[in-house]
């Protein structure tokens, strides 16, 4: 369910005060104009009425889309407090838990702490890719290059548009810059290895 709630926000700019309604979660299969919106860097976004300036307020957000059984919390912390942002998704489990169905299984949350990480997983989920063995292909591809890239201050992005029926493109991304260093390809004949890997694992379960 899509949700709003007003914040006390301040103007990075001229530091003017004033409320805001932002969003607290979205589903984009009742509301598929707001996945645009996120899109273009236009979700929770703001206009300040002293100055004009216009901001967007990284904040918390649920990311709904079960038509491709989609659920997202983005958390915007910066790496060194990750374990802050797992508290936070912990919360939010238990809450969805308590208005469940005993009967009823809970649903899979993914946690991502910026915006960029969201965008990935929504492509991701709408080309039919599964997470886990995209997050495991990443970490093959740093363990083969350890020597070559420095973790602490570079992450592996899927490029979906780029990706062919052969090959996966990722996109190595410099965290600090933001800026994209290099372009790897890596077979798609290994990712479907690797999902039926995968599928026995959750049999045997």
């Amino acid at each position: 369910m899509t949700q709003t709630r007003t914040y006390p926000i301040a103007c990075p700019t001229c530091e003017a005060s004033f409320d805001a309604e932002l969003y607290e979660s979205v589903n984009v299969q009742t509301d598929p104009d707001l996945r645009e919106a996120l899109l273009k860097n236009q979700l929770n976004q703001s206009v300040c009425p002293d100055c004009g300036f216009t901001f967007r307020v990284d904040k918390p957000l649920l990311y709904s889309d079960p038509a491709n059984r989609l659920l997202v919390y983005w958390i915007p912390v910066p790496p060194d407090r990750l374990a802050e942002g797992e508290d936070l998704c912990n919360e939010l489990i238990r809450e969805l838990l308590a208005m469940l169905p005993e009967d009823l299984d809970s649903p899979e949350i993914q946690m991502v702490i910026n915006r960029v990480e969201l965008i990935e997983r929504i492509f991701s989920a709408e080309a039919g890719l599964n997470p886990r063995i995209i997050e495991y292909i990443k970490y093959q591809i740093y363990t083969r290059n350890s020597d070559k890239v420095n973790l602490e201050t570079h992450g592996l992005l899927l490029n979906t548009h780029d990706s062919t029926d052969k090959n996966l493109c990722f996109v190595l991304q410099n965290m600090e810059t933001m800026k994209f260093e290099a372009m790897l390809h890596y077979p798609r004949e290994t990712y479907e290895v690797f999902r039926e890997m995968f599928a026995d694992e959750e049999k045997s379960v």
